[in-house]
């Protein structure tokens, strides 16, 4: 797994290449969550995430919490259709907000930031 972190306009995009899974999951927390500022905002690009464990559920879980805590937000883009079915059957698709682009994604989160 890899993850670079980009700026752009306020926003801070989390690119994910790889797998999240028991073996990735710790790393993937260890880079995400200190970007979680007060009233940050936040996209992860899954465009290139291959695939995402019980493990990787619950960075995101944990990503979550700690964003709404500090008045954060943030949204997905470019999930595969193997991400988007795990996101389906998990009903995490109901807490997510998902797009197809990475342009999209920044541009709501921006409206709410």
């Amino acid at each position: 797994m890899e993850i670079t972190t980009t700026v752009k306009d306020g926003v801070s995009i989390i690119s994910i290449a790889g797998s999240i899974d028991s073996n990735t999951a710790a790393q993937a927390q260890e880079q995400i969550l200190p970007l979680i500022e007060p009233k940050c905002c936040l996209v992860l690009d899954l465009g290139k995430c291959d695939y995402i464990s019980s493990a990787g559920l619950r960075v995101l879980l944990m990503t979550a919490k700690q964003l709404a805590a500090k008045n954060g937000q943030w949204a997905f883009a470019g999930l595969s259709e193997e991400i988007k079915d795990v996101m389906d059957m998990t009903g995490f698709s109901g807490f997510f907000k998902t797009f197809s682009t990475v342009e999209e994604a920044a541009e709501e989160v921006k409206k709410a930031c």
